[in-house]
């Protein structure tokens, strides 16, 4: 076996060839001509390093050294060499396939079709898809490979497939507002049987029950209500056609003739954790916390619901929004296991009697 092969020997050899090109090559000479001179397997060892790195440099004829100055065992000096710039770029240079590799097998384990990849594999259609999730309590955005950008509510789900001709998604569950990148395809969102057609625009969908409802914040939508017989969570390419301008909102599933709504400000800013509500039922209020609460908040009595509120709250801490609510509307505040409950506080003479079981 040609002893100049052997792993080791390559390595202390490409060491030593990196070593002698490198700031420290006259500091270490001497012990580089001791290691040369120790075996022809040394000198054979460099040459073939030399040769593939196409240097072409000869070496320095070959220099005899005594027995007590040739080494014993392995090459030595790899701890003084530790600090060699050469040494850490041959490091470096090591490092960045296994990087490349690290990455490639990141991206298998993900997947071409997630939509934060961009596919470029020639002459193939490319369909990116992948199905986007918030759970109770979360909100949370997400960047699209074509530059747009989604803000899933709480306990949310939107489908999203890109190909190269068309941009789908569809809300499959929640709400969710959409900041919709400028380019050629068309974006279309489905929901509630219906769809929202837009290109560059920042809108918001909400499914409500069997229907849903579109709040335009920015630019143009076409939306697209039901065919008849149309399952919600599905669109057809028919339906009624609405066209929205910023500032105003639609149901869809309302039926035809669905008139135009103005958006409230408590639709246009609920990403936020601050939300401004203007005259808003109680029961909204609750509503829309509830969408982050771990227990519900609830009326003692349902007539509490119809209480007007105004003012800046936090609804996503359900707790501290209840212990507000209580002392701004004089209401009393029972918490137990199913959730927090706000009732009428009890007058004087009626003690223990009023507050929810």
């Amino acid at each position: 076996m040609d002893g100049s092969r052997t792993p080791e020997l390559r390595e202390d050899a490409a060491m030593w060839f990196a070593l002698m090109r490198g700031p420290e090559a006259e500091t270490q000479r001497a012990e580089f001509e001791t290691w040369l001179a120790a075996d022809p397997a040394h000198r054979q060892a460099y040459s073939h390093i030399s040769e593939v790195f196409s240097l072409g440099k000869g070496l320095k004829p070959a220099v005899k050294v005594s027995d007590a100055r040739r080494p014993a065992g392995k090459p030595m000096v790899l701890a003084r060499m530790m600090g060699s710039p050469v040494l850490m770029l041959l490091l470096l240079l090591v490092s960045i396939p296994m990087l490349l590799g690290l990455t490639v097998l990141a991206m298998r384990a993900i997947g071409p079709g997630h939509p934060l990849i961009q596919a470029a594999e020639t002459g193939r259609a490319q369909v990116a898809e992948a199905s986007l999730t918030t759970s109770p309590g979360e909100v949370r955005a997400f960047r699209l490979a074509d530059g747009s950008r989604l803000i899933l509510d709480a306990d949310s789900r939107v489908r999203v497939m890109l190909s190269a001709e068309r941009r789908d998604l569809a809300l499959l569950r929640g709400r969710a507002r959409f900041v919709v990148a400028h380019e050629p395809r068309p974006f279309v969102v489905a929901a509630g049987g219906g769809s929202v057609l837009a290109r560059g625009t920042i809108f918001d969908v909400t499914l409500r029950g069997h229907g849903a409802s579109v709040a335009l914040i920015e630019g143009l939508v076409d939306v697209r209500q039901p065919a008849s017989g149309t399952a919600a969570g599905s669109s057809r390419e028919s339906g009624e056609v609405t066209r929205l301008t910023a500032g105003h909102g639609i149901a869809i599933g309302g039926g035809k003739g669905v008139a135009l709504q103005a958006i409230t400000v408590v639709q246009a800013d609920w990403p936020s954790d601050l939300r401004d509500f203007r005259n808003v039922p109680l029961r909204d209020l609750l509503a829309e916390a509830n969408r982050y609460a771990d227990r519900p908040l609830l009326l003692a009595e349902p007539g509490l619901g119809d209480l007007r509120v105004s003012g800046i709250f936090r609804v996503r801490e359900p707790a501290r929004l209840a212990a507000n609510l209580a002392e701004l509307l004089d209401l009393s505040l029972v918490q137990s296991p199913s959730g927090i409950a706000l009732g009428r506080r009890c007058a004087a003479h009626e003690k223990n009697s009023c507050p929810p079981s």
